[in-house]
């Protein structure tokens, strides 16, 4: 039981984000900054991988990327805090759609 509920709070602690190349192009020398900083080399047009990054406190999480030569930035969440993990997706490339 102990070790199910440690689980537990480890994912409530944990963003899991997969990030998919919506673009045409490739995209590549991708930074995901903030909470922990992660890195991915390369994403093909459609290609997609997921990250984990740990959630220490407040904070938000930002990409930026090289699209066809010129450096990008995207917001990818804007404010997380403990508890507030989840497993979500971001189209790199395309516009952000806030829910209702």
């Amino acid at each position: 039981v102990l070790f199910y509920c440690q689980m537990g709070l480890l994912l409530l602690n944990t963003m899991r984000i997969t990030f998919i190349n919506t673009t045409p192009s490739t995209i590549t020398d991708i930074h995901i900054l903030g909470c922990e900083n992660e890195y991915i080399q390369q994403l093909e047009a459609g290609e997609s991988k997921t990250v984990w990054i740990n959630i220490p406190g407040d904070c938000s999480i930002t990409a930026d990327y090289l699209l066809n030569g010129q450096r990008k930035e995207e917001t990818v969440e804007g404010y997380i805090s403990h508890f507030m993990g989840q497993k979500t997706t971001h189209r790199i490339g395309s516009p952000k759609q806030e829910p209702y």
